[in-house]
């Protein structure tokens, strides 16, 4: 996860990006674009030798963009799906962006996007 943890914030460096959990203090902020990062799959990959060789890693990206964001979201999105496709991380999943109802005030725009990789261990 620290992966695309990493390119995230490279290409966004106003994102906040949280891995598991967005901290409370934080949550609320509808001023800022937070990203959440949670593991989706953790498979044993290519068996041979009597064991396993590889870790089939899944991750959820859930971007709660802020109210205040003036970017194009599409446009930020394929920058984001392209540079960890260069990183071998395949979007899986990409669905429609939708508004956060559960806000009464100010609604942000909700997008979630699925990436894998299979990582080769060296051990």
């Amino acid at each position: 996860m620290e992966e695309v943890a990493d390119v995230i914030s490279d290409l966004n460096p106003d994102f906040e990006v949280y891995v598991d959990k967005i901290p409370d203090e934080t949550i609320d902020d509808v001023h800022v674009t937070q990203v959440l990062l949670t593991e989706s799959l953790m498979e044993n990959e290519l068996y041979g030798d009597m064991t396993f060789n590889a870790i089939d890693a899944g991750v959820d990206i859930q971007i709660f963009y802020s109210v205040d964001f003036t970017g194009d979201m599409q446009l930020t999105e394929i920058k984001l799906m392209k540079e960890l496709e260069a990183r071998n991380w395949r979007t899986i999943n990409s669905e429609p962006h939708y508004l956060d109802l559960s806000q009464t005030d100010e609604q942000q725009m909700i997008k979630n996007i699925e990436v894998r990789k299979v990582i080769e261990i060296d051990v």
